[in-house]
């Protein structure tokens, strides 16, 4: 029988992570299959956050479009990191290893995107909820945050580290609002993130998807419609 990374390479991205989050947390027997499809999906969506950086800071992106790309010193301390919380998700794991950290908030009038020039209501009626990833070195201070709190609070201790993965829509467009989450446990494939609004229960790699598929701007997809013109450049199909 194919393993999971001869189907995924084969082209079954979809199927492939479907059964995957089929699994629950990730048997050891399993586990470097797993991360080898994990790779494989992340050093893809890493091309595509790339061309977005380009292509946004092209359109008038303000601040332009901001990449942290990992290296080899960053990979060997996401070792240290992923062993001090004892392991996290495989999908966020190489997320952070092959994609790192991107910001794509800002005022871009090409795409009724606002954050400091004007209220994002008033200019498109819609949160773009522009891509927003973490990288290692923000992991490493939110797990060194709940530390620091679990150490006077038991019951925050017993929840376990949730991480603050990115901000939210409503903060993404400079409006008070609250973060979209991860739990680090259990140790599944593909983790849900929490708190995004009218999308219950997406995962990440679905996350990454609908992001890529809508230019780095999946809150245009609730208004499709309405969506500007400038837009339509941005958006390809994932192929992961």
């Amino acid at each position: 029988m194919a393993s999971y990374t001869q189907r995924y390479i084969g082209g079954d991205h979809e199927g492939v992570w479907a059964d995957l989050r089929r699994l629950g947390p990730v048997p050891g027997a399993l586990m470097e299959d797993c991360a080898a499809v994990a790779a494989q999906t992340m050093q893809r969506v890493a091309v595509h956050v790339a061309r977005l950086a380009e292509e946004l800071t092209g359109l008038g992106l303000m601040p332009s479009g901001t990449l942290l790309t990992p290296t080899a010193a960053d990979r060997m301390k996401l070792d240290v990191l992923t062993s001090e919380i004892g392991g996290i998700p495989v999908a966020l794991d190489a997320c952070l290893r092959y994609v790192g950290g991107a910001w794509f908030a800002g005022d871009c009038p090409a795409l009724d995107e606002c954050y400091v020039s004007a209220n994002q209501y008033s200019v498109a009626g819609v949160l773009p909820d522009p891509l927003v990833l973490p990288d290692i070195e923000y992991l490493r201070y939110s797990w060194d945050e709940y530390r620091e709190q679990a150490e006077d609070d038991p019951e925050l201790a017993d929840e376990g580290f949730v991480f603050d993965f990115a901000p939210d829509e409503l903060h993404k467009a400079n409006i008070s609002g609250s973060t979209h989450d991860i739990s680090l446990a259990p140790m599944v494939a593909d983790p849900i993130i929490q708190g995004v609004d009218g999308r219950p229960n997406v995962t990440l790699v679905e996350y990454l998807r609908l992001s890529i598929s809508w230019g780095g701007m999946p809150g245009w997809s609730f208004k499709a419609d309405h969506a500007p013109a400038a837009l339509t450049a941005l958006r390809a199909e994932p192929g992961f």
